[in-house]
């Protein structure tokens, strides 16, 4: 018998409900209680928030523990619930993906950088003698003059100081550092996961695989963007031993056309993410123009939907991005060691390809895609949005 059944109850689900069964209530309920699908309701905020403070609890083994002996005063997560803004960084695939590509680094060190490069501008607000002052110059340049009396000719900007230049490289050192760690590790486990495999197909006992392997795509395609990992997983692992596979019958030549052609996959990805951004761009522009004290709740929860799906479209490309980088260097760390027998390696790549099968084939009931559309829907209806609302917009302001 648990102490208290509050979160339960948020949830819609018995305090004997399995993790797959909290896991699917919580898609369930977060989609019924996301404000968006409210803005009437001034509470909606409130009552999402309390949703998604029951899941982090319950979904957490030793909290939910902690929960049922004593309460909710005694299950609080050491780093405190996490807002909106936090949640944000993690709703493409949850932890649950953590042992398939690691985690997602791209947002964080966008919203790093971005403060980085502002300290410009709380540096040079009423100050002199700091960075440099900028005059105004009849061209529509800005004139900086430096600590050293030199200037320096910008479009509305000034230069990096020496300081930020400094902080932004070790960012990027840093960044290259975890994904380096992210990799090996992630190739660690992958080698463990294809050593299961030859050991059940060695043994005869694949079905036992199979079956391991099958519940573990159940949970994670109920994720976030879960089937779109999956697929891209998939896609990858397909990809790469494929090509190693053709690499050795070709003794190597057919590396000149895969190369070029992975090259070409990833340009037009980079190409996707500088559309979306510039997409969002585009939107947070036109929201400035908008004048939202004029709207009534139901117009400004359509604009803040919209913009909101564009930002997390944006997000979802760059993740796929910085996705699909890991996984192909983790997939050549397997298959291009070479102190590894040609054979053993090639066994490596009919083991990537088995689960790559695996993977490509999952698909979602109805109602598994009812409750895992939350944010997948916010994202999906923005991207679909072709015509434009006639939303009120600012007055210009008049001079005296």
């Amino acid at each position: 018998m648990v102490k208290d059944t509050e979160y339960y109850d948020l949830l819609d689900i018995q305090p004997n409900a399995s993790a797959t069964e909290i896991k699917k209530a919580y898609r369930k309920k977060a989609m019924l209680t996301h404000p968006d699908k409210h803005p009437d309701d001034p509470e909606a905020h409130t009552k999402f928030q309390a949703v998604g403070q029951a899941y982090q609890v319950l979904s957490d083994p030793e909290l939910r523990s902690r929960y049922d002996q004593f309460g909710k005063e005694e299950a609080v997560p050491q780093q405190g619930f996490e807002d909106a803004a936090e949640f944000f960084t993690t709703i493409f695939g949850g932890d649950a993906f953590q042992d398939w590509i690691g985690d997602f680094s791209f947002l964080k060190n966008l919203t790093k950088g971005a403060e980085i490069m502002g300290e410009n501008d709380e540096q040079d607000v009423g100050t002199s003698g700091t960075t440099g002052a900028g005059n105004s110059k009849a061209d529509g340049t800005t004139e900086v003059v430096q600590h050293d009396g030199k200037s320096n000719n910008s479009k509305n900007s000034d230069k990096l100081t020496k300081e930020q230049r400094a902080k932004l490289v070790e960012m990027e050192n840093e960044r290259r550092a975890e994904k380096k760690k992210q990799v090996e590790d992630l190739a660690r486990k992958l080698e463990n996961k294809i050593e299961e495999y030859l050991v059940s197909v060695e043994s005869h006992n694949l079905d036992a695989f199979d079956r391991k392997l099958s519940r573990e795509v159940e949970d994670l395609k109920l994720e976030s963007f879960g089937l779109e990992l999956l697929h891209l997983i998939a896609k990858v692992y397909k990809t790469k031993a494929s090509n190693f596979m053709m690499s050795q019958k070709t003794h190597g030549f057919s590396k000149l056309f895969t190369g070029v052609r992975d090259k070409t996959k990833s340009a037009k990805s980079a190409w996707g993410i500088l559309s979306s951004a510039m997409d969002a761009h585009s939107a947070m522009t036109e929201l400035e123009k908008l004048d939202l004290d004029s709207m009534d709740d139901y117009e400004r929860a359509e604009v803040e939907k919209v913009i909101t799906g564009k930002v997390l479209g944006t997000a979802w490309v760059m993740s796929k991005f910085e996705a699909q980088g890991k996984l192909r260097e983790v997939c050549d760390k397997v298959l291009t060691d070479k102190t590894v027998p040609t054979k053993k390696r090639l066994a490596k790549a009919k083991a990537l390809i088995y689960i790559a099968d695996k993977f490509g084939s999952a698909v979602r009931s109805p109602d598994e895609a009812e409750d895992a559309r939350v944010f997948e829907e916010i994202i999906f209806d923005a991207q679909g949005s072709k015509k434009k609302t006639n939303f009120k917009k600012k007055e210009p302001t008049v001079k005296a």
